[in-house]
């Protein structure tokens, strides 16, 4: 039962299925209005086009709840909807080959929006599991060992198509603390070395079976939390074949986004792939996923650092300037070396309409668009 004040108010909702948004005639008087940079083309070319009109411009959104990848860009393609938010993977280099609308969709007026979003794509081990948690020296090791061990330009060449960038640090671009020259052992991929730091802390095949055991001689078995679709088993076996290069067995637990996180929120999960957004320029937001107290809400892998929590507490009353970057430089370093999570990419996120959608940027941000694009019929669709 929502309540709310804004451009839209909800008429129709079937679970996993529709949200349907209508005007909402008591919404404030609003108007298009922009500060578009001198330079930015576009940006101009959309306030004289808009500037003036009352919000929204909309009468109508409807939003389709497609789990499936494959049935969801194929209902874009068939014209059963005007929009398609995060292009999968799977089809951008049919979508837009070299970041470039394909030639058959621009003849049908389709457009397409290609940016370097505002996220990291994580796996988070949890700090309280016996087996991959904890603080020493064997467990540290373990975790580094993983996280060498894993192909990220492998993920994201085949399973991705190429739409991301190795990340070096949990600290998200387009916000502050992020640096795009800074390189660490997070953004390496190095199995030889993986192998040599298992070894020197006694993950070894003690029985002779090809697989290695705990240092105490307990088999070493890494379960890893996943989804039951396409994509993530994909993802999924580039994990077992990774860890089989090294001598590590992995198990594959799926089941439905919600319920692995309600697990990870527990604590009852052993791994997981997330993936974390920003909502705002200041990059500490990133950092909470480390930081003690947000243990179970922001902190899934349930880390705890006194070094790590007075330099978070520290950074939040500065300003944004050297000594604040500094700050960020040193927690970052923390976060690599206990490794409670492995950062695997910044993603791209290709977005595409209709001819007939008019107005659409993707917000850097906080997708909160609808009000400030317009339905017509394009040139396309008219011919």
């Amino acid at each position: 039962h929502p309540v709310g004040t804004g451009p839209f108010k909800l008429v129709q909702w079937r679970r996993s299925s529709l949200i349907a948004l209508e005007r909402n005639p008591e919404y404030r008087e609003r108007y298009y209005d922009a500060e578009p940079a001198p330079d930015d083309a576009e940006g101009q070319a959309l306030l004289a086009r808009f500037k003036g009109q009352r919000l929204p411009m909309l009468d109508r959104v409807e939003v389709s709840i497609i789990e499936e990848n494959q049935p969801r860009w194929l209902s874009f393609l068939n014209g059963q909807q005007n929009f398609i938010e995060r292009v999968p993977e799977e089809f951008v280099n049919v979508a837009m080959p070299g970041g470039k609308v394909a030639p058959n969709l621009a003849h049908q007026g389709i457009q397409g929006y290609r940016v370097l979003a505002p996220d990291v794509v994580l796996t988070l081990y949890n700090m309280d599991n016996p087996v991959i948690g904890g603080y020493t020296p064997e467990r540290i090791a373990l975790r580094r060992a993983l996280n060498l061990a894993l192909d990220i330009p492998r993920e994201i060449s085949l399973v991705r198509r190429g739409q991301g960038i190795p990340a070096q640090s949990i600290v998200i671009p387009n916000t502050s603390g992020y640096d795009p020259n800074f390189r660490s052992e997070m953004g390496q991929y190095d199995p030889a070395r993986a192998k040599a730091l298992l070894d020197i802390y006694g993950y070894v095949d003690q029985n002779g079976d090809g697989w290695r055991e705990q240092p105490n001689g307990e088999p070493l078995v890494i379960r890893r939390a996943s989804q039951p679709d396409q994509f993530s088993r994909a993802l999924d076996e580039l994990w077992q074949r990774d860890m089989k290069a090294i001598g590590i067995r992995v198990e594959i637990e799926a089941a439905k986004w919600p319920e692995n996180l309600k697990a990870a929120q527990a604590g009852s999960l052993m791994c997981w792939g997330v993936a974390s957004s920003a909502s705002q320029f200041d990059g500490q937001g990133a950092l909470s996923r480390y930081y003690g107290p947000l243990t179970g809400s922001a902190n899934l892998a349930r880390f705890k650092n006194a070094e790590f929590d007075a330099l978070y507490l520290k950074m939040q009353a500065l300003p944004d300037g050297p000594e604040r970057d500094a700050l960020f430089r040193q927690a970052k370093r923390i976060g690599i070396a206990y490794a409670p999570y492995k950062c695997h990419l910044h993603r791209f996120v290709t977005d595409m309409s209709s001819g007939e959608v008019h107005g659409y940027r993707r917000p850097l941000f906080w997708n909160d668009w609808w009000q400030y694009v317009d339905i017509e019929p394009s040139s396309a669709a008219k011919a």
